[in-house]
């Protein structure tokens, strides 16, 4: 007989982290919150995780393995079972500390008009001992003008709650390498409200590697992709599609003129 559906779906796409899985899922299974459901997609993995996930035998557990395509398409894979009123995003390697769940929904329940709660996001080392930074979410009515002008007040999505009975069908973009989240995090913040609770929900961990960093023109292609789609869609005003442009063109001069590619910098400030 089919379980019956969790309140809180949680989302875990997964490639080569063994070294940091299992404490991610002991965050999971910390929780004060009792009733998720934890759907870990092992997106082609080389190591050991498969091993590892394959082990876990808590009954809340879903593992679904699969070739390798990227980020976005084992999230959609998740995507696709999970069953939850709420859903949430947790990386192999972040924790979530044990009242994150509890925290975001109470903030839920008390208004139910919210499409996506955030919360305290500490920016963490590799080891998770040191405190590298805060983020805290601020007051605001448009979640999704804050994204597209990057203004930080919302930390661009992965620590958002949503509301997904609202919007079941939606999925990542798996046309393009990078950013594919920020872009699924605009389309459902769109129109919805958005609200936080002061608690820390999440511990982000700095490993000193990202897919960025070693492949910026693949984050160029497509943060010049996703500028285009939302205005193709008629999801922008002008003001907000010329911000994010100047701001995707400075963000990746930046990057190109810290790695020392002069020349790749004074082309992105023109594109």
């Amino acid at each position: 007989m089919e379980r019956p559906a969790p309140l809180v779906s949680i989302v875990m796409p997964a490639y080569n982290a063994e070294r940091y899985i299992g404490e991610a899922v002991r965050s999971v299974l910390g929780q004060t919150l009792a009733d998720w459901e934890l759907v870990i997609v092992n997106d082609g993995s080389t190591d050991g995780t498969g091993a590892v996930v394959d082990a876990l035998r808590d009954p809340r557990i879903t593992v679904l393995h699969k070739a390798n395509g990227g980020i976005g398409s084992a999230r959609n894979r998740a995507l696709e079972v999970a069953r939850g009123t709420f859903l949430c995003f947790l990386d192999a390697d972040d924790v979530m500390p044990p009242h994150s769940l509890e925290a975001r929904v109470a903030v839920f329940r008390n208004d139910p008009g919210l499409g996506m709660v955030d919360g305290v996001v500490r920016v963490m080392d590799a080891g998770l001992e040191r405190e590298l930074r805060v983020y805290t979410p601020q007051n605001t009515d448009n979640a999704f003008h804050e994204l597209v002008t990057f203004s930080g007040r919302c930390f661009m999505g992965p620590s958002w709650m949503l509301r997904w009975d609202a919007d079941r069908m939606l999925r990542f973009e798996e046309g393009i390498t990078h950013a594919e989240d920020l872009f699924f995090f605009m389309c459902f913040g769109k129109g919805r409200r958005f609200g936080f609770t002061p608690e820390p929900i999440l511990w982000y961990r700095r490993t000193g590697t990202s897919s960025m960093t070693t492949n910026l023109e693949g984050m160029e292609r497509s943060m010049i992709w996703i500028g285009s789609e939302l205005r193709r869609r008629g999801m922008v005003n002008p003001s907000e599609a010329a911000t994010f442009a100047l701001k995707r063109r400075r963000m990746m001069a930046g990057a190109y003129w810290h790695r020392g590619q002069v020349l790749r910098a004074f082309r992105a400030l023109l594109r």
